[in-house]
């Protein structure tokens, strides 16, 4: 029984003793005496951890001008609220939002190259995580004191800083701290191996050419003859049905219709004439590659006109 009753009276005196600090921290802001208050509600959140603790040290450290630390208090109370549901989530928001860009920004650099394990920084007489050198850090504004060691010497720099200020402050260290690049070494005794280069072979290369040159004239003449047909077929209709047989006696249609016939007949001339003159050269350059000492197929294409028309030859010696 006596154990149970303790157990309910260590809540009651800790509530009692933090209702005391939270009215002795009051006076003191009151009083404009920030670091007693300020110090007398952070008591009060150690003792009874909340919401409502949390803001009254965040408003202590924003009147007192500590706007780093106010803007710490207001997010760990936001954090809370929102964790929480509580409905005065949005306002503590509201504050951590208006107050943020006022609060100073501070960032910390090292010389490019330069390892930070063997550099000791202090802020304002705490120690500097290494971890945060190049990020930027929320301080209080003001004057900030960075002391360092770098090698054998020791440094000290004052930045001041005003509200919504930012400052970056790169560190002055020995040369010999500053690491030189270095290149990946290559073992001699174990060279990179390149891919080999295949060797040229002008006599293939232009054989290929001569074929490709060929098979474009081969395609030119085959849509030649295509438009030939086509348009002599598209002719002999318009003159049966257009013309009455006879080409002086066609109508507005069958002279159109004759017209386009003799257009299309007139552009399968020309496709042929450049069918030709591919595959000519295309012959032309497979018969001038240089020879080769090989047992290599010879094989030749060759153009051929007769009277009914033209095509192509292909022939070769095995």
């Amino acid at each position: 029984m006596l154990i149970a009753l303790l157990a309910c009276a260590q809540p009651a005196l800790a509530e009692t003793k933090a209702d005391t600090l939270f009215k002795k921290g009051k006076k003191l802001l009151a009083e404009k005496k920030y670091a007693e208050a300020c110090a007398a509600f952070e008591k009060v959140d150690g003792l009874d951890p909340g919401i409502g603790a949390k803001l009254n040290v965040a408003k202590c450290f924003e009147e007192w001008g500590k706007l780093a630390k106010a803007y710490r208090w207001y997010e760990d109370a936001a954090k809370m609220a929102s964790s929480t549901n509580d409905k005065r989530s949005s306002k503590i928001k509201e504050l951590v939002d208006a107050l943020d860009p006022d609060v100073p920004r501070l960032t910390i650099k090292l010389p490019d190259g330069v390892d930070a394990v063997g550099i000791k920084v202090t802020l304002d007489g705490a120690a500097f995580d290494a971890s945060t050198f190049g990020k930027e850090q929320r301080v209080d504004p003001g004057p900030h004191v960075i002391e360092y060691k770098a090698g054998d010497g020791k440094k000290t720099k004052t930045v001041p800083l005003e509200r919504g200020g930012t400052t970056e402050v790169t560190l002055e260290v020995p040369k010999g701290l500053v690491k030189p690049k270095v290149e990946p070494k290559v073992d001699p005794k174990e060279p990179i191996e390149q891919p080999p280069i295949p060797a040229t072979q002008p006599n293939n290369t232009r054989k290929i050419v001569g074929i490709g040159a060929a098979g474009v004239g081969v395609i030119a003449l085959g849509v030649s003859g295509y438009l030939a047909l086509d348009a002599r077929s598209k002719y002999n209709d318009a003159l049966s049905t257009h013309c009455s047989g006879a080409k002086d006696m066609c109508d507005d249609e069958g002279i159109k219709l004759t017209a386009d016939s003799r257009s299309r007949a007139n552009t399968a001339t020309v496709i042929a004439v450049v069918g030709a003159v591919f595959v000519t050269a295309g012959v032309v350059l497979w018969v001038t590659a240089p020879k080769q000492e090989s047992n290599a197929h010879a094989l030749y294409v060759a153009p051929s006109v007769g009277r009914d028309g033209g095509g192509i030859v292909f022939g070769g010696g095995f």
